[in-house]
């Protein structure tokens, strides 16, 4: 375990819009401020469609990465993430946790590669001003790039 206490700076609210790319829209309002480390505790809204790391079946070994997409449409809910900046801008984390409006609201919940917003989605970013905040591949977790807090033992 690693942690830090965190300088905050500006929060901003965000409304996405119909047909905004969820992943897409979300970078391009951190850009839009210059925002490039953040928290986003709030995000709730209705989606066309949302992709997520995940699978229909279980898979053949749980404690491995996932690599199948699983994908939910006409779907509601609620999620939270991370922002840091990556190489071509801010780069988004996202999980979520969402029902299925069509499936008496089966829930469904992940990582979200992908998304399109169906009804005004509202989303709270929270910018942190230090520690600086990245992504790197961890070997404790099988590779997979986890968040790292500058300045602390990983």
């Amino acid at each position: 375990m690693f942690a830090a206490t965190a300088e905050t700076g500006r929060t901003v609210i965000a409304v996405l819009e119909p047909g905004d790319s969820v992943l897409e829209a979300l970078a391009a309002a951190c850009s839009r401020f210059a925002i490039e480390g953040a928290v986003i505790p709030v995000f709730l809204g209705a989606f066309t469609e949302l992709a997520f790391i995940g699978a229909e079946e279980p898979p053949l070994d749980e404690d491995e990465p996932m690599t199948s997409v699983s994908i939910v449409r006409n779907c509601e809910g609620l999620g939270s993430g991370t922002v840091t900046a990556g190489p071509d801008g801010p780069q988004v984390h996202l999980h979520a946790s969402v029902g299925a409006k069509g499936d008496r609201a089966r829930a469904t919940a992940g990582h979200v590669l992908r998304g399109t917003v169906q009804y005004p989605t509202e989303v709270v970013i929270i910018e942190i001003l230090s520690p600086a905040l990245s992504r790197r591949a961890n070997d404790r977790a099988r590779g997979i790039a986890t968040l790292h807090i500058e300045g602390t033992a990983d």
